[in-house]
């Protein structure tokens, strides 16, 4: 009885963190957007206001609502290909919790965590809900570098004309191009991180080493383990990897559709869907290493700056404020409805 009422009261207190986490987020976001509001001109951003046909957000937010049903076809492939059945109100949990937790998390990253952490409770290998999360990672990365390099003189045409924001996009670029390089190839030798935590391990001195060492073999089994998981996900399975990558380039074209239809609803203007997918990706290149929040605040001073030199001056405060309205704010509310819904209380999670 003891133990219930512990896991009870832990899952309360998860709860109540998820809370706090989601009203700083909000009063975060609140206080930037009215701050943009004010630096910019507000009687124009409201004169702008009520010229836009706000059924536009509808549009743009069921747009970007595709990335929940896309990913939730991603994890029935992915996990039926290792005959691993989930239910249809956990897969929505699981997929559903990855954007929320992203959404309320500094610099986006509490949503793989948490979705490996969700699927291991659903009785599925650590090691295989570690694949399935990273892979997608890997390939987000993947596909955002090809599109970079393969567009490239697009993308120094797009760079040229924003002026000094390019260098903050340039440094952006190069560093998520460095970082997915360094992740793709922890990604394929993940016995790299066991090998930087025994060389650590032999040049720091430790009173009790013996522990460390018990430790450090199980953590060299598990990678182990992984790394047999991801040969057979990439080698064995590379038509599953083929469908998922393709599915994840879907979940971008959409994501960016939405900012292709914001821009053209309130400018009027007319805009290549290839230019401004090209531009989101840039822009979230850098966006998820800003260290709010959801980005907060990061992501409306970027949008702000880059789109001021692709739309006139009086439509910028207007277009990022509805756009993160869409696509953030929205989206939050409607997660929390959607995990509210199909939370079980046999989950207990904390966090």
């Amino acid at each position: 009885m003891s133990e219930d009422k512990g896991k009870e009261h832990e899952s309360t207190l998860s709860r109540k963190k998820i809370i706090i986490n989601l009203i700083v987020v909000l009063i975060i976001g609140l206080v930037i957007n009215i701050v943009i509001s004010f630096f910019a001109d507000f009687q124009e951003t409201f004169d702008t206001l009520k010229t836009v046909n706000l059924f536009f957000i509808v549009k743009v937010f069921i747009v970007f609502s595709m990335a929940y049903l896309i990913d939730l076809i991603r994890l029935y492939i992915v996990t039926l290909s290792f005959h691993k059945k989930i239910k249809f109100k956990d897969a929505i949990y699981n997929t559903v919790s990855f954007y929320f937790m992203s959404n309320i998390t500094p610099m986006a990253s509490g949503g793989q965590p948490y979705q490996i952490y969700h699927l291991t409770k659903l009785g599925i290998e650590s090691t295989l809900a570690t694949n399935i999360v990273l892979s997608r990672l890997v390939e987000n990365l993947l596909f955002s570098s090809a599109v970079i390099l393969i567009f490239i003189r697009r993308v120094m045409s797009i760079l040229g004309r924003i002026g000094t924001g390019k260098y903050i996009l340039i440094i952006g670029i190069m560093a998520a191009l460095g970082f997915s390089a360094l992740l793709i190839l922890l990604f394929l030798n993940p016995k790299l991180i066991y090998k930087l935590f025994n060389f650590l391990l032999k040049i720091f001195p430790l009173k009790n080493k013996s522990k460390f060492e018990q430790r450090l073999q199980k953590l060299e089994n598990w990678l182990e383990e992984l790394k047999l998981s991801i040969k057979t996900l990439w080698i064995e399975k590379a038509h599953i990897v083929t469908i998922d990558f393709i599915l994840g380039g879907f979940i971008v074209f959409f994501h960016s559709l939405g900012l292709h239809i914001t821009l053209s609803s309130i400018t009027s203007g007319s805009y290549s869907i290839l230019e401004v997918f090209i531009l989101f990706i840039i822009m979230n290149f850098v966006v998820y290493y800003i260290p709010t929040p959801g980005s907060s605040g990061g992501v409306e001073a970027l949008y702000g700056i880059v789109l001021a030199s692709f739309m006139p001056g009086r439509f910028v405060s207007t277009t990022v404020l509805l756009w993160r309205f869409a696509t953030y704010y929205l989206q939050i509310a409607f997660e929390g409805v959607i995990l509210l819904m199909t939370r079980t209380k046999e989950k207990r999670f904390s966090t």
